[in-house]
């Protein structure tokens, strides 16, 4: 049933003009704010990050962050024809990095990424620069809503693999010279993270980029994009990932993981309006006897 739901939802946001599609966004974000959704999670993400902002700043933040969620729903179905028609290459530009990714299309390698702005977005303008792009997904648990949003990204110019797959899959994806992408900024499982240094706080985050990176010295860039409200444009920044090598595979790993995260977090702190702060970004703790924090 729900998946009939969200069929029909975004089949009514592909048929909207776009700029009304917009309009609806906000209008979701509104709804979420008005309904207090994740209040407390994100006030309490919020303290963490920005300690020293009044309660009117932390107010504002969360309704913009809200409605960039509104965003992010209403413009992923429509993107598979942003695609086609090649309208995609006015919504979403290159600001910074342009011979980065020129340079990564001939080598392969790896870019990471975050949950600011439209990431979804994000991947399918990287995808039309790049004449391609392989990305990391996690299975949704109902099968039909999985199908259909990987439908949607498969038509939007990326090939997907699930994290449950064997790691050959990568293996292969980085022999073959593609470009794989990882989101790299929500709360990992203890066994499948590092604990690195985030806004002043350790946080659990995914290492399996930093660890393929370190085993078979390949490039990796960070990317995020950022939505203009005057042009309604998706501006996309990619970097370079400066690191430390260590004294073995481990700790260049850790090494990476940390400049990534410290590459994200430069990037909220432009953009915090924009960032998925509904997220328990500090569930996981270092030890049990922590203190948790939701």
């Amino acid at each position: 049933m729900l998946d009939k739901i969200i069929n029909l939802t975004f089949e009514y946001f592909k048929k909207l003009p776009r700029e009304k599609a917009l309009k609806k966004a906000n209008k979701i974000g509104d709804i979420l704010y008005f309904i207090k959704y994740r209040k407390d999670v994100v006030e309490k993400n919020l303290s963490i990050a920005f300690p020293d902002k009044d309660q009117k700043w932390k107010d504002y933040i969360r309704k913009k962050s809200l409605q960039n969620i509104g965003r992010v729903l209403v413009e992923f179905p429509r993107q598979p024809d942003y695609v086609k028609s090649g309208k995609i290459k006015d919504v979403v530009l290159i600001e910074k990095g342009q011979s980065l990714l020129d340079e990564i299309k001939k080598t392969g390698g790896i870019i990471v990424s975050g949950h600011i702005s439209s990431w979804e977005m994000c991947g399918a303008g990287i995808s039309f620069y790049l004449n391609g792009l392989t990305s990391l997904a996690y299975r949704q648990e109902n099968e039909k809503i999985n199908k259909i949003i990987t439908q949607i990204r498969e038509q939007s110019g990326i090939k997907i693999i699930f994290h449950d797959q064997p790691l050959k899959h990568f293996i292969n994806a980085l022999k073959n010279k593609e470009v794989i992408t990882f989101l790299v900024d929500q709360n990992a499982l203890r066994h499948r993270g590092y604990f690195v240094d985030f806004f002043g706080l350790k946080a659990s985050t995914v290492n399996f980029p930093a660890k393929l990176v370190a085993k078979y010295n390949i490039p990796i860039l960070f990317a995020y994009t950022y939505f203009n409200e005057e042009d309604k444009r998706y501006y996309i920044n990619v970097e370079n990932i400066e690191y430390k090598s260590g004294k073995d595979e481990e700790e260049t790993a850790f090494n990476i993981t940390q400049a990534y995260t410290k590459k994200i977090e430069e990037a909220v702190k432009k953009h915090p309006d924009q960032y998925l702060w509904v997220h328990k970004r500090w569930k996981t703790r270092e030890n049990e006897e922590l203190e948790k924090i939701y």
